[in-house]
């Protein structure tokens, strides 16, 4: 009988010993919450016109790893998801993908621009004669404006080649020539503004503005 006794009192105290490990365990395993990320802008908005070139950014409020897109390329970078294309001109319905939803957007895709940008204006047009480079070098810069934003290089020249040296940048849609001291333009010169542009659709265009200065004591 006193065996007995004692087993059960064996048994009792290991069921505690468990149940009260198990009981601690349980106090440890907390579950973090999953915050889902949401869907917040799309450049350009939805109802847009687009180049078949073109590409939409959809911007989220959180970091994205894993989007798929119906059509397209999808390229996530932090908060938002660059679509490239190209896309096939006429409607484009497009849906998103990511793990906690979709959106479905949808476009009227033109054709790729074909047109290359144009000069437009500036300080110093094509042909123009009698140039004062008083006026030029007070004013520092020389300044071309295109039909649209361009990228691209930009020089002035001598009519035999030879660089002026004045230093070239472009900003939207204008180009800039800088002057560079010492390297000022002269009078009863002629002077060539070259440069090859490039718009954001890739069209190229090149161009020269020939000018001459007015000759001394005019």
């Amino acid at each position: 009988m006193r065996k007995l006794f004692r087993s059960l009192g064996l048994l009792l105290a290991s069921f505690l010993t468990i149940s009260m490990l198990v009981g601690c365990g349980g106090d440890d395993d907390t579950v973090e919450e999953v915050v889902p990320a949401n869907f917040v802008t799309v450049t350009p908005p939805s109802g847009s016109n687009i180049a078949a070139n073109g590409s939409i950014t959809l911007t989220f409020d959180k970091a994205l790893d894993d989007v798929r897109v119906s059509v397209g390329v999808a390229v996530p970078s932090g908060k938002t998801v660059t679509i490239l294309g190209p896309f096939i001109p006429g409607r484009l319905n497009l849906t998103v993908f990511w793990a906690d939803g979709t959106q479905t957007l949808t476009y009227i895709v033109s054709a790729p621009c074909c047109t290359p940008p144009i000069v437009t204006g500036g300080s110093i047009r094509d042909g123009d004669t009698d140039v004062n480079p008083e006026v030029i070098n007070s004013a520092g810069k020389i300044e071309i404006t295109f039909s649209e934003d361009v990228t691209g290089g930009i020089g002035l020249i001598t009519q035999a080649g030879e660089d002026v040296g004045w230093i070239g940048k472009f900003e939207g849609n204008k180009a800039t020539l800088e002057l560079v001291k010492g390297r000022e333009i002269r009078n009863n010169m002629v002077y060539m503004i070259i440069g090859k542009v490039a718009n954001a659709t890739g069209n190229e265009a090149e161009f020269t503005i020939r000018f001459s200065t007015k000759a001394n004591g005019l």
